[in-house]
């Protein structure tokens, strides 16, 4: 069963989503406008489940740019479900607004087909409830409250009397899925990379900075393999931050940055690696996810590849923990190098999971060891005794040692770029520990 959710802005459209998904995954506040993409994901209620979509407020009325465009997505949401709930405020009761939405679904119907529509009087947790319902010409509807959780028994006796077909059906294992977040500061054009990427205008774009607010998952497949795709809201420095919806849209953010595999941080090829787009890779890279640079706009310069080339020496120096960052040169517009965007982050993903074989890794060890032995301390001896790999994703390794806390941070350095060198670890970030290890009858061995 696919569901969309209908209505003016702040009538509670994205409380009732978080709540048939049992997570916060849509952001809510106390003023409209808040959403603007058009969000999906699975629902239960009660052991039925669904497909479920939260919309932009629908405005029949508004003649901007931005209207215009959410209220296409809200229609493409209703041409994608077989079912749709149209969200009325209960304390407010049915107003002009509502009138219009209900005959400018009416006339959507017209281009989409009939759907079953049930009306959810929203925020009918006080006495008050909206009447005269009938007369938008879809029943009596189903009074709720999102908020509280109340009437939900009510609007499952609903689902059910549609005798819709709600199964769960074969999906791929979420966990094989490679997630890659697009991030980035404001209007570098992530939203126009995604559209061109799944040719289709599913995200809201515009020249405007800012647009994207809720970060969006859309699930997508590359050469036959799984993908979610993440599109994140713009970040700004905190200190330009004046909005109270631009800070939680950028917590939101990194939210679903810490859930992804890849972190793809999307600049303006005429303006890159800006102190904040440095700050952006340096977190994702702290937070141990991959980390890829896509430098948009490449048909609006001449040479795009002599630019790309000094990008690359500015990124070395800035990235000497992270050799080799991937840089690559798209065009969402022209729809060029999005394949190469897949093609390494696969490449990089199957080197972040990989586990080096013990013996491989000791015989490296050793080596490196004596082709460079630790400094001595106090004329004693650091003695390395072993190391291990102790968890992937990102490659993680321990060195057990005596007199740990005295091996000096550029040898750690020495021994890390050493490993990422001889197995090609290049581009993902390592982790490397080096834990106290003693000899309880001798502590000097």
């Amino acid at each position: 069963m696919k569901i969309a959710i209908i209505g003016r802005p702040n009538v509670g459209k994205s409380t009732l989503f978080n709540r048939l998904v049992r997570e916060k995954n849509a952001i809510v506040g106390d003023f409209p406008g808040i959403t603007r993409d058009r969000k999906i994901q699975n629902g239960e209620l009660w052991g039925l489940q669904f497909s479920i979509t939260d919309t932009p407020g629908v405005d029949p009325f508004s003649s901007d740019s931005l209207a215009i465009s959410m209220n296409a997505q809200s229609l493409a949401a209703v041409r994608e479900s077989e079912v749709v709930f149209f969200i009325i405020d209960a304390v407010e009761g049915v107003t002009h607004y509502d009138r219009e939405i209900a005959s400018w679904l009416r006339s959507s119907f017209k281009i989409v087909g009939n759907r079953p529509v049930i009306i959810i009087k929203n925020k009918s947790e006080g006495k008050k409830s909206a009447d005269a319902v009938e007369a938008l010409g879809f029943g009596e509807g189903v009074a709720i409250s999102a908020e509280h959780n109340l009437g939900m028994d009510e609007l499952y006796q609903q689902l059910q009397s549609l005798d819709i077909l709600a199964t769960s059906g074969s999906q791929d294992n979420l966990d094989l899925r490679l997630k890659i977040a697009i991030v980035g500061r404001p209007n570098v054009g992530k939203s126009t990379l995604i559209n061109a990427i799944i040719g289709d205008d599913r995200l809201l774009t515009g020249e405007q900075a800012g647009i994207t607010r809720d970060a969006i998952q859309l699930e997508y497949k590359f050469k036959n393999r799984p993908i979610t795709l993440i599109d994140t809201a713009g970040q700004r420095r905190k200190s330009k931050i004046t909005e109270k919806i631009e800070t939680v849209s950028v917590l939101d953010a990194w939210r679903y940055i810490r859930q992804a595999n890849v972190v793809v941080v999307v600049m303006d090829l005429k303006n890159p690696l800006e102190n904040q787009d440095i700050s952006i890779a340096s977190k994702a890279f702290d937070e141990g996810k991959i980390v890829i640079f896509a430098f948009n706009k490449s048909d609006t310069v001449e040479n795009p590849d002599e630019i790309l080339k000094n990008i690359q020496k500015r990124v070395e120096k800035e990235f000497a923990q992270l050799p080799k960052v991937a840089c690559l040169l798209v065009s969402a517009k022209e729809k060029k190098g999005l394949a190469r965007i897949f093609n390494v982050s696969f490449k990089l993903y199957d080197d972040w999971c990989k586990r080096v074989s013990t013996s491989s890794l000791n015989k490296w060890f050793q080596t490196a060891i004596a082709k460079n032995p630790p400094p001595l301390v106090n004329g004693m001896p650091i003695k390395l005794k072993y190391i291990s790999q102790t968890n992937a994703k990102p490659p993680t390794f321990v060195i057990f040692a005596n007199r740990a806390e005295h091996l000096p941070v550029s040898y750690e350095r020495y021994l890390l770029n050493n490993l990422r060198s001889s197995f090609n670890l290049y581009g993902i970030p390592l982790r490397l520990f080096v834990r106290q290890r003693q000899n309880p009858h001798n502590p000097n061995a």
